[in-house]
């Protein structure tokens, strides 16, 4: 089955192994640079790296101080981290949307999540975004936490396993070097618009990150769940109407088709 017919039928199966390996049947390494940049960069306790788009979309998806629980069914938050994704690599210009995703950059991501996608866009070009975004999120939560792991953002927590016999392993946030995720968008949200996001095409990248963001918390139902007063949740609704036109053509089918994805998610029937 293709990952197209995958996608269709159902959650997607994984791409063929030809996307994995070359023609001698090894893995492909990525860009020697792309291994020195994350040698220099790599992460401290002090939290020096950023957050990515997927990153900050993970963590306002999830509650709790000493176990992480998602606010919204697990389905969703991996839509909305397979979309984070897809918006990480057209934030960079590593990727077009439309008509179909394909690969656009010089193939340099700054991480090797972003650069793992991208890969994958490049072996198989010309799907549509919503067959991207199926697919991706087969897997998008595993491999978005194990960044923030590697980042130290996240912590495995041995919790009981009950009657098993290995222990089972949850995950709490480390303090952060920046507001959490879920209190920015808040802010976002009840807040007066920047001026960089107030009128016209939103054209400023961290602007576009911040907007993308918060239509992915919208789409998915995460902004919801937020405790947010309904006035301001009723604020929220309708800046996400003016908001989405005026995003790049790219973003605003990547966020579209998440929230596309969540409405068949809430018409299908399910034990």
């Amino acid at each position: 089955m293709s990952m197209h017919e995958g996608a269709v039928h159902g959650r997607p199966t994984r791409l063929p192994r030809s996307v994995l390996t070359t023609a001698a049947g090894t893995r492909r390494d990525p860009p020697v640079a792309l291994l020195g940049r994350a040698a220099r960069e790599r992460p401290t306790r002090s939290g020096r790296i950023p957050l990515r788009l997927a990153d900050r979309y993970f963590l306002a998806a999830h509650t709790g101080a000493e176990r992480l629980a998602p606010r919204v069914d697990p389905w969703l938050v991996a839509l909305g981290c397979a979309g984070g994704l897809l918006a990480e690599l057209l934030l960079e210009g590593e990727i077009d949307a439309e008509p179909t995703v394909r690969p656009a950059g010089a193939g340099m991501p700054p991480d090797f999540l972003s650069w793992s996608v991208l890969r994958e866009v490049r072996a198989e070009p010309d799907h549509d975004v919503r067959t991207w975004i199926r697919y991706l999120a087969d897997t998008s939560v595993e491999k978005v936490r194990a960044r923030l792991t590697i980042t130290d953002v996240l912590r495995e927590v041995e919790v009981s396993a009950g009657w098993r016999t290995a222990p089972a392993v949850a995950w709490r946030a480390s303090r952060l070097d920046e507001r959490a995720p879920a209190e920015e968008l808040a802010d976002l949200f009840a807040q007066e618009e920047s001026a960089a996001v107030r009128s016209g095409m939103i054209t400023v990248p961290d602007a576009q990150a911040e907007i993308a963001l918060a239509l992915l918390a919208t789409g998915t139902g995460v902004a919801g769940r937020l405790g947010l007063a309904k006035p301001v949740l009723r604020q929220a609704a309708r800046r996400a109407e003016q908001w989405l036109p005026r995003l790049p053509s790219g973003l605003r089918v990547v966020v579209a088709e998440v929230a596309a994805a969540r409405e068949q998610w809430a018409m299908t029937p399910r034990r």
